[in-house]
């Protein structure tokens, strides 16, 4: 029954008299067991029906949630409980050898059992009288370091182009650009940047060019941008560009990235570069793109929706491990990394009544009043901003009593000039926001007289006025076994060191212009957000959220998702001319 092909549709015919043999009853087995999962695969499809969460329990163990499943030969595959599990004894840990991203997948397995004697098997040239009563459907968990090819795993490369920019093994960049698109209508290129294991901060950018498609601007070029300021090991994130088509119609456009427009680096130093200019057709086409995409579902080959390729399994998880001779532990988690759910008819009415009901907002901009001389704003003789944030500083794997240990460099949001900054531990052993800051250092709050979860270290901050940048560091003072300690900053800058004079408004307009204008985030994951003010020097701007629970973000565009989906509003505000705001807009989803 664990057979990977599917039956010709022949069955049993009964009559009066018949001698029932082995071969009937697994034919009858099979006959319905085939064509169940014939329709699971060619009506349902592949992916997580319900459940099978898994979260962390601690640095080396996971537990897994009970929930359904079917795999990519229609397969049910059931967790009826949930269970706990040491990663050490999942089929693959052995073949781990280095830090990295691990994937965990689960597999259909089927197993014999109840042992019972059997007269006909005494015969056999084995001797052996027993047999199998009954067979058990379960399953497997696995562990794999080969990312599988997205395109496999689903029936998206129908309508979507997954272009691959660059790929180093550390970072990853492809393009994400649909294969149809409507005359006089527009559409989303996605950039999906992925950061493996790599401490230093990445920025990158590149064209993306065509003749027929245009950006927001007119242009026929869209520019890609990122720079990362919230600098972590391991990152995940994607940014929609918007483009134009033109008025041509059944036709084809090529997008291009030139070559030469592509830039990475890592912190200071240079990476990689392209080899050749990167080329996709797009279909441009009057027709709906419902009929068009219809058409190109049908066309596909009846063996290729069916037939299981290599890659094509379920991927409940992917861990990111760090290793040493003689231990490992789990740094980070994310859950469904390939998004593989399977809506269900119930879930799909649902999501059609709440799109009926959304309303889109956007954003309008207003003609700016003139400014003169005698109403502009002048800085206060106080700080006009203080911004805050929080720092995590990885200690690695056997932190070093008196050793020093620094964050990443990031930029602090006040500008180039003078920063004062203060800087105080957090009482969090790692895990979280704590109760508690502490101050200063010297052992003046050992952790073994005050019960705190942080051990004793001096925290301190070094600025760089010219770059606007800042850069966090602490002296650990007493043993701990704890690999990350959070540093929370405050920065601003003083009245002497702060812009004077009169505002001058270019061309007697503003224009608030927020990056990214989109992204897609897991529950309680961060990104940045910038603000730029055109029209005007005054750059402070206001967040906000502007749903109730949809997450919070700091003075510095520093956004945390909330543990709820949904789609939420972020929103920057002129600090000076209040009337003038824009937003972006956030995805927030479990993968």
């Amino acid at each position: 029954m664990n057979n990977q092909q599917y039956s010709s549709g022949e069955r049993n015919h009964y009559f009066y008299g018949k001698l029932m043999t082995v071969r009937d009853f697994e034919s009858e087995q099979g006959y319905f067991n085939d064509k169940r999962r014939l329709g699971n695969r060619m009506l349902h499809g592949a992916g997580i029906v319900s459940g099978l969460g898994v979260l962390l329990m601690d640095n080396q163990t996971f537990s897994l949630e009970a929930g359904m499943a079917l795999d990519y030969l229609g397969r049910e595959i059931v967790v009826s409980e949930p269970c706990v599990k040491h990663l050490s004894v999942i089929k693959g840990f052995d073949d781990i050898r280095e830090n990295g991203a691990v994937y965990l997948g689960i597999a259909y397995k089927e197993e014999l059992k109840e042992v019972t004697f059997s007269v006909a098997s005494s015969g056999k040239n084995s001797g052996v009288s027993q047999e199998f009563n009954r067979v058990q459907e379960g399953y497997e968990l696995f562990l794999t370091t080969r990312a599988p090819n997205p395109a496999n795993l689903g029936v998206d490369n129908i309508l979507y182009d997954l272009c691959p920019v660059y790929d180093d093994g550390s970072v990853s960049i492809s393009l994400q650009i649909p294969k149809f698109v409507n005359t006089d209508n527009r559409f989303f290129a996605t950039v999906i940047f992925e950061k493996r294991n790599v401490a230093a901060p990445v920025h990158f950018s590149f064209l993306i060019k065509s003749d027929l498609f245009k950006g927001d601007s007119g242009e026929k070029s869209v520019r890609v941008e990122y720079a990362e300021t919230e600098v972590s090991t391991y990152k995940k994130f994607t940014l929609d560009y918007s483009m134009e088509c033109g008025s041509v119609s059944d036709d084809f456009a090529d997008i291009t990235i030139p070559k030469e427009s592509f830039a990475l680096s890592f912190g200071s130093k240079k990476g990689g570069t392209l080899e050749k200019d990167i080329t996709r057709p797009v279909e441009v086409t009057a027709r709906p793109l419902r009929d068009v995409v219809t058409e190109a579902y049908y066309a596909c080959h009846f063996d290729e929706l069916l037939s299981a390729r290599e890659d094509q399994a379920i991927y409940l998880a992917k861990f990111h491990l760090i290793t040493n001779q003689s231990t490992y532990f789990i740094e980070k988690i994310e859950r469904n990394p390939f998004h593989q759910y399977l809506p269900s008819s119930q879930l799909l009415s649902l999501l059609q009544t709440i799109e009926k009901a959304s309303v889109h907002k956007e954003a309008t901009q207003e003609p700016l009043p003139q400014v003169t001389e005698s109403n502009a704003v002048r800085p206060s003789g106080t700080p006009s901003q203080v911004i805050t944030g929080v720092e995590s500083i990885n200690l690695g794997v056997a932190p070093k009593v008196g050793r020093n240990y620094y964050s990443h460099e990031f930029i602090h949001g006040l500008g180039a000039g003078n920063v004062c900054v203060i800087v105080a531990v957090e009482n969090s052993g790692g895990q979280g926001t704590g109760d508690t800051l502490i101050f200063g250092g010297e052992n003046l709050f050992p952790s073994g007289e005050f019960s705190l979860a942080a051990p004793s270290a001096v925290a301190g901050a070094m600025v760089n006025a010219r770059k606007g940048t800042l850069q966090l560091g602490i002296r650990l003072l007493e043993k701990t076994s704890q690999q990350i300690l959070k540093v929370r900053w405050w920065a601003f800058m003083p009245s002497n060191e702060q812009a004077g004079g009169n505002e001058n408004i270019a061309d007697g307009f503003i224009r608030v212009v927020v990056q990214p204008n989109t992204a897609n985030l897991e529950p309680l994951q961060q990104i940045r957000f910038s603000a730029t003010i055109e029209g005007t020097s005054s750059q402070e701007v206001n967040w906000s959220v502007v749903e109730k629970n949809g997450g919070t973000i700091d003075r510095n565009g520093l956004y945390t998702a909330p543990t709820v989906e949904g789609v939420f509003e972020i929103q920057a505000q002129s600090v000076k001319y209040g009337m003038y705001k824009a937003s972006a807009y956030v995805v927030v989803g479990k993968e």
